[in-house]
């Protein structure tokens, strides 16, 4: 009687475990990123320690405090990101910006109005806010986001 009862407990125990383990894969099969969008660099930047030709890329992020996935429309350029710092969105199209410094293109952050953030990948330093306010160098390279 002692043993029934035991085996019993056992296989609901694990019939238990199954399903949390079934419930829980299904829910990440299902999940769907944060964010999924294409962008066309008419020019060479550098996105923190990668360099980046100029082409067609796609991103892909799981969310807005996650590094992101990008690569190039034929795959043989691809990196991830550094994580982000997250910050309100401005108000617009989504838009990498790119400043131009010292003969260099750095990717500095994208703003994804849909989401409500503007994720800054590389913040200017005060010297650099200093010359671009006088230069003006700041380009933004409209993002386009996939449909879903």
């Amino acid at each position: 009687m002692k043993t029934k009862t035991i085996r019993r407990l056992l296989t609901l125990r694990l019939l238990v475990i199954a399903a949390l383990t079934t419930c829980a894969f299904a829910a990440a099969a299902n999940a769907q990123a944060s964010f999924t969008g294409k962008f066309t660099l008419p020019y060479e930047v550098r996105w923190g320690t990668a360099v980046l030709p100029a082409g067609d890329y796609s991103i892909r992020m799981e969310s807005s405090s996650a590094p992101a996935l990008v690569w190039s429309a034929g795959g043989e350029n691809k990196m991830f990101t550094v994580t982000p710092i997250a910050a309100n969105s401005e108000k617009g199209a989504a838009r990498l910006y790119i400043t131009f410094v010292r003969g260099e293109r750095r990717v500095r952050s994208l703003n994804l109005p849909e989401l409500g953030r503007s994720l800054i990948y590389e913040p200017l330093t005060k010297n650099e806010r200093e010359i671009l306010a006088q230069a003006g160098q700041v380009q933004a390279v409209p993002v386009i986001a996939a449909r879903k």
